[in-house]
């Protein structure tokens, strides 16, 4: 039984950088109409207003020498979950933003196109009259379609479906404000029981794009000990294409050789123009249990031994309280009925 994978099915990342704009592969792309000409674009960007229609062309190039079959659409735009990557949704996916916006007069058909060739699709796209202010990102993908000739004995076996698409960004007339939050930052450490050995840490954090205009920008990660003092730099992340309301989770690269033990504390700083930078921190301990163990066990000997010696040396250091003594002090004798008698004073007589 063959399986089939299909690149677009879960959403088409766009080229990285900070134009995050059209794709090429060598057997075709899909590129603004105008890429070619003394202004070439990489991506499709306007500045409207709420309700206006903006009327442009994209250009699909068969580069095969073979007649290939592609479906055409109009999609949302979004970062990935994990790493923030802008990409644009399958067909199919329910679209709400901009994928709704963009009519590419083509349907769902799916349209052949002869190897060595290329076609001007025009497009239009409507702006609803109730736009919010803001950035607002989608853009138009192109998928490969050409049925593969399949073996007639063999294995299983992939058949890929190649994916492109041209990003658009459209800024709406309106109030602009750049934010961004860092959160959820997480740390999963490993340490030896013992303390001595492997000790590694894997660091993650949230970025959010909490503002309504495209960010590009960095955010770093450092770590400080108990005292303040900087442990570890991680390398800058590069954020690309940020889209308003996206939300991604970051990453770092295994930690190594983490302190011996205490608490560290994990800084986060997202940098973009035009905002406030955006910051978070979040403390956890590097705490090798076994040898912490061991050491209160070894001082809580010693302390009992301690009190032992104390109470030893408090007893053989005591003085006898008897009321008598060797200076001749008072006695007392028994009387008959078993009483002390006091003895009778001595009187002195003279002749």
């Amino acid at each position: 039984m063959a399986a089939v994978l299909v690149l677009a099915t879960t959403g088409l990342l766009l080229a990285g950088g900070s134009d995050a704009g059209a794709l090429s592969i060598p057997s075709f792309s899909l590129t603004p109409a105008s890429a070619t000409g003394a202004t070439p674009r990489t991506a499709f960007r306007y500045d409207a207003l709420p309700g206006q229609t903006i009327n442009d062309s994209v250009v699909l190039a068969n580069s095969t020498s073979q007649l290939e079959d592609f479906q055409i659409w109009a999609s949302d735009g979004y970062n990935t979950t994990v790493g923030g990557a802008f990409a644009l949704r399958p067909f199919g996916y329910p679209m709400t933003g901009v994928g709704t916006w963009i009519d590419t007069h083509l349907g769902s058909a799916v349209y052949g196109l002869a190897g060595g060739t290329s076609v001007t699709i025009n497009f239009s796209l409507t702006v609803p009259a109730n736009a919010t202010p803001g950035l607002h990102a989608g853009g138009i993908e192109a998928l490969n379609v050409t049925p593969v000739a399949q073996p007639a004995h063999g294995p299983a076996h992939f058949v890929i479906h190649r994916g492109i698409g041209a990003a658009v960004f459209i800024q709406v007339a309106g109030p602009v404000r750049a934010a961004a939050a860092v959160s959820g930052i997480s740390v999963n450490s490993s340490v030896p029981a013992i303390g001595f050995g492997s000790r590694t840490a894997d660091v993650s954090f949230q970025l959010e794009n909490t503002g309504n205009t495209l960010l590009t920008g960095k955010a770093v990660a450092t770590v400080t000990d108990l005292f303040g003092t900087t442990v570890k730099t991680f390398a800058p992340v590069g954020v690309a294409a940020f889209v308003p309301g996206g939300r991604f989770t970051v990453q770092e690269p295994t930690w190594t050789n983490l302190p011996f033990i205490g608490p560290e504390t994990v800084h986060v700083t997202f940098t973009s123009t035009g905002m406030k930078e955006a910051t978070a921190q979040s403390t956890f301990w590097i705490f090798p249990w076994l040898l912490v163990l061991l050491i209160l066990l070894f001082l809580g000997l010693v302390i009992w031994r301690l009190i032992v010696w104390r109470r030893k040396r408090a007893g053989t250091t005591k003085q006898p309280d008897d009321g008598s003594g060797p200076d001749g002090g008072s006695t007392t004798s028994e009387g008959p009925d078993g009483e002390g008698v006091e003895p009778e004073p001595s009187v002195a007589t003279t002749s």
